[in-house]
């Protein structure tokens, strides 16, 4: 009988959680991973091995994720009972998706203790793409790889296989360090630190000797209005109809030529309020500067969209982008039609229709790509528009629902990743912060602070070329999880230290 104790996976699951924001010990991931893989290669028994997979995944998920609940009952209606239940059901999903790396892990480790450990990146990379593309139309927040944001070397070699080839790496470098304890695995140990040592070494050509080509360059300028989620009609007014437009016209005057308005709430709709979209228009074509903005598009009473319009110097529109992945029970109700018996907790959930087109807009002869809030956490979004030819990329986006708590720091590392992935510049306009300007090496060459108004002045640049990842997408990755399995079915050539230790009584 095993003797691994749940308070191994405990530790682990506290470990994962600190790695992340607002912790950000980062070094952790490269080892907190170690005593649940020790716990799994101890063939603990299928009951035990559950719930050890709960006892990781509650405070690995639920301690990143824990501003969730606060934003429900802030900003939802909800009460805290209701929050919290609604929570944990979260949780459990993100366990569930997690339970394949346990599973397989474990099946293996009844063979070969060893095997299970060489297999072990494989399977976490199965889970992590498998919540990317599944988890309630997709859910890739907490992906382990964007642990590593500080470590700038380490996270360059997202453009080769995206933040996924990041969290291999890291399970690699866990299950290895086992092995070494364990099994004297020398061999697997010297595969682990070969990758690492060239990981490191790529990740330094990149951040100091590789120059990306620019394309195109434009004077821009973010504006950061901190604009209030709930507010009388007042305020609302005085932020659109006084402080963005001034704020337009001070960027103007300092020499931007595209002017980018964030996400936000916003009660006058632009296709629907004849006097918004007349001042918005007249605002534009007297000082003459391009401005992207964001509003609602209502086309029906059941059909209106989050959309992003751009107005040309002239005032006319020349450009609409509405928002494709839309928050679940935020923007939309998943599978409404089986969740009646939840009504009067999506009664107030809006019914946003999803885009479908991956249009590009032009400021000159600059190609730009906008990403609305949550779209920016997706890396196979970013890509189709770096493949359809944008030169830099546009998110606008919302973070004053999370408050003062780590999850706009969190998204901020997130869209980092796009930058790196694609190599692309990122302007990125919050509305209550963070503001940034991200450059391909996902650096913060600009960023503002929470809950206050600010305007950032940079060169937008726009980049040529493609990366391995923009090229390949998610292949790289299935192949690795392919390769994997034929690791796991093979039988090995000699038994785990267990086995062996076992025959000899």
């Amino acid at each position: 009988m095993s003797n691994a104790s749940l308070l191994l996976p405990l530790i682990s699951g506290i470990a994962l959680w600190l790695a992340f924001p607002p912790f950000s010990i980062f070094a952790l991931a490269w080892v907190g991973l170690i005593p649940y893989l020790h716990f799994l290669t101890r063939r603990p028994g299928w009951g035990k091995t559950l719930l050890g997979h709960f006892v990781l995944a509650l405070p690995y998920f639920g301690g990143v994720l824990y501003w969730i609940p606060r934003v429900m009952v802030t900003f939802g209606g909800f009460g805290w009972p209701t929050a919290v239940g609604v929570f944990l059901l979260l949780l459990l999903l993100l366990a569930v998706f997690l339970f394949p790396f346990t599973l397989l892990t474990r099946l293996v480790a009844a063979r070969s203790e060893q095997q299970a450990l060489v297999c072990a990146a494989g399977f976490w990379l199965l889970t992590e793409v498998l919540r990317n593309f599944y988890a309630v139309n997709g859910f890739p927040w907490a992906l382990l790889g964007y642990s590593q944001y500080p470590y700038l070397w380490i996270i360059q070699i997202a453009d080769i296989g995206g933040v996924y080839l990041v969290s291999v790496l890291l399970v690699l470098v866990n299950a290895a360090l086992l092995a070494l304890f364990r099994f004297r695995a020398f061999k697997f140990v010297a595969l682990a630190v070969s990758l690492m040592l060239a990981a490191n070494l790529y990740g330094m050509y990149r951040a100091y000797s590789w120059k990306p080509a620019k394309a195109k360059q434009v004077s821009a300028a973010i504006v950061q209005p901190n604009i209030e989620l709930a507010a009388g009609k007042e305020h609302y007014a005085t932020k659109y109809f006084e402080e963005l437009p001034a704020a337009y016209r001070r960027a103007v005057h300092a020499g931007a030529r595209w002017v980018i308005f964030p996400e936000a709430q916003n009660p006058y709709f632009f296709t629907q309020d004849f006097y918004y979209r007349n001042f918005l228009t007249r605002l534009v074509s007297s000082v003459g500067a391009d401005l992207l903005f964001n509003s609602t598009s209502v086309e029906s009473e059941t059909r209106y969209f989050n959309s992003a319009y751009m107005l040309d110097k002239g005032g006319k529109v020349a450009y609409r982008y509405d928002k494709q992945h839309l928050v679940p029970f935020g923007e939309y109700v998943p599978a409404k039609e089986w969740l009646g018996f939840f009504d009067p907790l999506t009664h107030e959930v809006s019914s946003f229709t999803p885009g479908k087109d991956y249009g590009l807009g032009r400021v000159g002869e600059l190609k730009f790509a906008t990403l609305i809030c949550y779209e920016g956490i997706f890396p196979e979004i970013a890509r189709e528009f770096e493949r359809r030819g944008a030169e830099i990329f546009v998110i606008i986006t919302n973070d004053a629902w999370y408050g003062r708590t780590a999850a706009p720091e969190q998204h901020l590392e997130i869209n980092a990743f796009r930058a790196i992935e694609n190599r692309r510049m990122i302007l990125r306009a919050g509305n209550s912060g963070y503001s940034a300007v991200i450059d391909p090496l996902g650096r913060f060459r600009r960023k503002t602070d929470l809950f206050e108004s600010d305007l950032i002045l940079a060169d937008a640049a726009g980049y040529d070329g493609r990366t391995p990842y923009s090229y390949l997408g998610e292949w790289l990755n299935i192949v690795l999880i392919g390769g994997t399995l034929p690791l796991a079915l093979k039988r090995g050539a000699k038994a785990s230290r267990g086995k062996v230790s076992k025959r000899r009584r």
